[in-house]
């Protein structure tokens, strides 16, 4: 008889909590040092969102680990359906960010200019560091389930960027001043790495 995987110590979320603060010191840095504006920096929380759903994906094919009646051709499906509804979510979340913080600002690839590709890598490490430490050495995999992992990402990002939107525009309003855009980053840091958290809690095997 298998025994039960170990709960994991509180270690791997700690150690992820600090990954994710590291990759968010770059919109911090890019804010001091290069210049950016807000529009410029909540782009990259949105393309967040496109990591956020690419490991969304990768968790739900491997939810439940071989205890998961779910076959792979419903895994395929539930991810097709996961794929439309939520690249349907970031398509208008990034219509508001661009209709409504762009302006002038450049559009299509340019956009990410000044050191912005080093925010995404960075994040994009985060999110995969904690997905092997807490998902798979962690067993939040085998726990979960492919309904639970394909809703997963709303409740964070949800909470998340409707505080960085409403902030956001608050702030250009005032001119993007430089502290209030890092008050913006510091806040959207501490929220993320609660959400992060409280989140993992809710899957961690007991």
């Amino acid at each position: 008889m298998d025994s039960a995987p170990p709960h994991p110590s509180p270690r791997p979320l700690l150690a992820s909590s600090v990954f994710l603060v590291l990759a968010n010191l770059i919109p911090l840095a890019g804010a001091l040092f290069y210049g950016w504006s807000v529009f410029e920096i909540v782009v990259v929380y949105w393309a967040e969102n496109l990591i956020i759903g690419v490991y969304t994906l990768v968790r739900m094919f491997l939810a439940g680990g071989n205890s998961d009646p779910v076959s792979l051709v419903g895994k395929i499906f539930s991810s097709g359906f996961f794929a439309v509804h939520y690249g349907m979510f970031c398509l208008v979340h990034g219509f508001f960010v661009f209709s409504l913080l762009g302006d002038s600002s450049p559009r299509g690839p340019e956009v990410f200019g000044k050191g912005m590709v080093f925010a995404l890598i960075a994040l994009f490490v985060s999110h995969g560091f904690s997905f092997v430490k807490n998902y798979l050495l962690g067993g939040e995999f085998r726990t979960t389930k492919v309904q639970e992992q394909m809703f997963s990402p709303y409740p964070r990002i949800v909470v998340l960027h409707l505080a960085i939107l409403f902030g956001a525009f608050a702030i250009q309003a005032l001119g993007s001043p430089l502290p209030m855009l890092l008050i913006l980053v510091a806040g959207k840091t501490v929220l993320d790495v609660f959400l992060h958290r409280w989140s993992h809690r809710k899957t961690a095997p007991s």
